[in-house]
C-alpha cells in the first residue's frame, strides 16, 4: 500500500501469521500498526496462484481488516491492482485503478450476468435458457444475448455494470474470508472497464449486507413457508435447479439449509432469484394468505419497480385526460419538452426518453434506468417522476377543456398518495 511505504520492520512468526490468514511459507511484515489492527505486506509462498504481474501487498482475513477498511485504504492510497477474495470454494476478484473499482468477477453461479439480469427484471428464465441452449461456450454469453436480440448493446453495458457492483457489494455479506491484493497496473480478461466508485461500492455494500440478512431473518420464521411454481421447472438449470428440487422436499427454509448444503446467506440469494423469476412464492402457513406480495415490498429492487410502475400508470392516466381533449400529437409533443427539461437534472433516468403511444412511457426501460442509479437512486426516481406528475397536473388543472380537473385528480388519488409516501 502506498499509504504505508515506510516498514515498520517486524517479521510476523507463524503463530502472528495465521490469524491474519496467511500460510506457511508466506514472507510478510508489518507495514503499519495501532492497537487493534496492523497493515502488512508479504511475498506468495510458492503454492499460492498470483498474478502474472503484480506485487502482493496485502493479506488478510476480514474477521481483523474489515472489507470496508481494505477498500478505503485501496481508494484513498489510489491503488491500482487486483483484490481476491477467498473462503472455502467461494472466490471472487476486484480489479482497481487509481483507487476504484473498474471490473468484479465471481466463481459462484449465483454472480453470473443470467442470474442479475434476472433479479434487474430485464430478461426472463424462458429467454436465458434458450439464449444458453444456443450458446457457443467459447463465446462471451452477453454478445449472445445482443446477437440475438434479447438485449441491446446499451442495455447489455448497464447489465455488466450492475453485476459487477453486485459482486462488489455481495462480498459485504461474508463473515469470514481471505483478501490479498497484487498492486500494479492489470487488465481483467475482459474488454468491459467500468468505473465504480470505490466510497459508493462501500456505502451500498453495508446497506446490501443489512438488507440482506432481513431477508434471511424473513425467511427463517417458522411460520413461513416456500412454494415452487411447477410451470417454471423445465426453465431451471445448475444450483437454482437443485434449490428448487430442494423446495419440493423442505418448504420451511431452516430445514432447506441442512438439504442443499450451502449457507444461509447463498440460499437466501438462490430463492430471491426463484421469487424474482417467477419460480417460487412466499407463503405463511397454509391457513395464512400469500406473503409474496410483502416479501417483495420488503426488497429495495422491487420497491423502486413498484415505484416506477405506479408513477408511469399515474402519468398515464393525466396524459390520456390531455390526449382526449388536445389529440395525441400536440399532447406527446409538450410533454416530450418537459421530459427534456427533466431530464437535465436527472439525466441517468431520463435522458432520451420520449413518450410513445397515447403519451404514454415505457415502464420496464425506466426500471432497468433506475436499478442502473448510483446510491441515493430512490430519492433521484421520486424526485424525477414527482417532477413529471406535477407538469401533467398542472396543465389538467389549467386545461379550459378538462371541465371538472378536481375530479381527474381525485379518481387517481390513491397513485398520487403512493409516489408521495
Amino acid at each position: 500500500m502506498r499509504e504505508c511505504d515506510q516498514p515498520g520492520g517486524e517479521t510476523l512468526t507463524p503463530a502472528s501469521s495465521a490469524p491474519l490468514g496467511l500460510t506457511e511459507g508466506e514472507n510478510a511484515r508489518v507495514r503499519r500498526r495501532s492497537p487493534r489492527r496492523g497493515m502488512v505486506d508479504g511475498r506468495p509462498s510458492e503454492d499460492l496462484h498470483t498474478p502474472a504481474d503484480g506485487r502482493l501487498t496485502l493479506s488478510v482475513d476480514i474477521r481483523s481488516f474489515p472489507l470496508s477498511d481494505v477498500l478505503a485504504w485501496l481508494h484513498r492510497a489510489g491503488s491500482s491492482g487486483l483484490l481476491h477474495y477467498s473462503r472455502q470454494d467461494q472466490a471472487k476478484w476486484m480489479w482497481f485503478h487509481r483507487g476504484d473499482v473498474v471490473f468484479a468477477a465471481s466463481n459462484q453461479p449465483i454472480d453470473r450476468l443470467g442470474p442479475s439480469l434476472i433479479r434487474a427484471g430485464s430478461i426472463s428464465l424462458e429467454q436465458i435458457r434458450s439464449a444458453e441452449r444456443r450458446h457457443d461456450p467459447g463465446a462471451r454469453f452477453g454478445k449472445a444475448l445482443v446477437e440475438r436480440g434479447i438485449l441491446t448493446p446499451r442495455q447489455l453495458w448497464a447489465g455488466l455494470q450492475r453485476q459487477a457492483e453486485e459482486i462488489a457489494v455481495s462480498l459485504f455479506a461474508y463473515p469470514s474470508g481471505r483478501l490479498c491484493f497484487w498492486e500494479g497496473e492489470m487488465q481483467p480478461d475482459n474488454v468491459v472497464r467500468l468505473s465504480l466508485p470505490t466510497p459508493r461500492l462501500i456505502r451500498d455494500g453495508s446497506r446490501w449486507r443489512d438488507e440482506l440478512r432481513r431477508f434471511v431473518a424473513a425467511l427463517a420464521d417458522a411460520r413461513i413457508r416456500l412454494q415452487r411454481v411447477p410451470a417454471a421447472q423445465e426453465c431451471l438449470a445448475g444450483v437454482e435447479r437443485e434449490v428448487f428440487d430442494a423446495v419440493g422436499e423442505e418448504s420451511a427454509f431452516v430445514p432447506l439449509l441442512q438439504r442443499v448444503g450451502l449457507d444461509a446467506l447463498s440460499v437466501a440469494r438462490f430463492l430471491h432469484l426463484l421469487h424474482r423469476a417467477g419460480a417460487l412464492r412466499i407463503r405463511r402457513r397454509e391457513d395464512d394468505p400469500d406473503r409474496t406480495q410483502r416479501v417483495r415490498r420488503d426488497d429495495p429492487g422491487e420497491r423502486l419497480r413498484c415505484q416506477v410502475h405506479d408513477a408511469v400508470k399515474l402519468l398515464g392516466e393525466l396524459a390520456g385526460v390531455l390526449v382526449a381533449a388536445d389529440g395525441e400529437e400536440r399532447v406527446v409533443q409538450r410533454f416530450g419538452v418537459a421530459i427534456e427539461q427533466v431530464a437535465e437534472r436527472f439525466p441517468g433516468l431520463l435522458a432520451g426518453v420520449r413518450p410513445g403511444a397515447g403519451a404514454s412511457l415505457e415502464p420496464e426501460a425506466l426500471v432497468a434506468r433506475a436499478l442502473a442509479l448510483p446510491a441515493d437512486r430512490d430519492r433521484d426516481v421520486r424526485e424525477a417522476l414527482r417532477a413529471l406528475v406535477d407538469y401533467l397536473e398542472f396543465e389538467v388543472k389549467n386545461h379550459p377543456d378538462v371541465s371538472d380537473p378536481d375530479a381527474v385528480l381525485q379518481s387517481v388519488e390513491s397513485l398520487r398518495a403512493t409516489l408521495r409516501s
